[in-house]
């Protein structure tokens, strides 16, 4: 099923199993209710470990651990009913693997002084076993652990002996999930990816290094999407013989030195994973543009399309 949805590595793979929790019948305290409001807000959104998986090997970080590439994209279900109860429909892709959906139920326990988050790969199947965090807050972040005997379905690697052991740590930007089973570690970063819109323009007729004097024959597409954590957009020219163009951008954040981040536009053509070329801005910009007489482009943050 969606089995390898949180995958061997990092398993972060939001699961989302629909068995919403029954609100505690205690009083609930605003701090509580705050701190709810808090985390499903920070849940929701675009979440891929780019970052982790690239820059792993410049860091000095053993690779064995690392989740494989995965993106993750979690909407919020329009429900009427309480606000203290919040469930998200989780669409999961991973480089190499089948896609898959999962179902994340949040509710407050106030006997418990936490939030309770259920995990299921379907909605309303009561029977099915259950995989539960429990989240607290710890200072700017908050802090989960899960348990149940869904998640032995829901988190199958590493394999390894001894008891599996499944923890959280979610932020506004971040978003870490480690899976144990005695020495046996899997570890996803995710981080909060921005979406993009771009404008493209291809010079027909004229290749990389080509000044373009003379011709005027564009391609001109609008609608282009991607985000800043190594999201890529592919563009087939429509030439007689087409060539294939892909755009990566990726907010360029390292996890070692001293080196400012920097969102960065790359231009990459056919199957080669070198950039042609690639121009860069504030890691935290809100717009960036290339211009390479043959190519043009130019995305800007698209909020909306997330």
């Amino acid at each position: 099923m969606v089995r390898q949805f949180i995958i061997a590595a990092g398993a972060f793979c939001l699961s989302t199993s629909c068995a919403i929790a029954q609100e505690s019948e205690a009083e609930i305290p605003g701090w509580l209710s705050k701190d709810f409001a808090e985390l499903v807000a920070h849940f929701e959104g675009q979440w891929n470990n780019d970052r982790h998986v690239f820059f792993a090997e410049d860091a000095g970080m053993d690779l064995s651990p690392i989740a494989p590439r995965q993106h993750i994209s979690i909407t919020r279900q329009e429900e009427e009913g309480d606000d203290d109860a919040v469930v998200f429909q989780a669409d999961r892709s991973v480089d190499g693997e089948a896609s898959g959906r999962l179902y994340h139920a949040f509710s407050i326990a106030a006997d418990k002084s936490a939030i309770l988050q259920t995990m299921s790969p379907a909605l309303g199947e009561d029977e099915a076993p259950e995989c539960n965090v429990q989240w607290r807050r710890d200072g700017a972040q908050f802090q989960g652990r899960a348990s149940g005997e869904g998640c032995e379905v829901l988190f199958p690697r590493p394999e390894g002996e001894g008891e599996l052991s499944v923890t959280m740590a979610l932020s506004e930007k971040d978003f870490w999930v480690r899976s144990s089973r005695g020495d046996a570690v899997t570890e996803a970063r995710f981080r909060q990816a921005r979406p993009f819109e771009c404008w493209t323009a291809i010079l027909r007729g004229a290749s990389h290094g080509d000044s373009g004097e003379g011709m005027g024959d564009w391609d001109f597409r609008r609608g282009v999407s991607l985000h800043d954590q190594g999201g890529e957009a592919e563009l087939m020219t429509d030439e007689e013989t087409p060539r294939r163009i892909r755009l990566k951008l990726r907010n360029v954040d390292w996890p070692y030195g001293t080196n400012r981040p920097s969102l960065t536009l790359y231009i990459m053509e056919g199957d080669s994973d070198r950039a042609v070329s690639y121009a860069w801005n504030e890691g935290n910009a809100e717009r960036i543009g290339i211009n390479l007489r043959w190519i043009q482009a130019s995305c800007t943050h698209a909020p909306d399309a997330d």
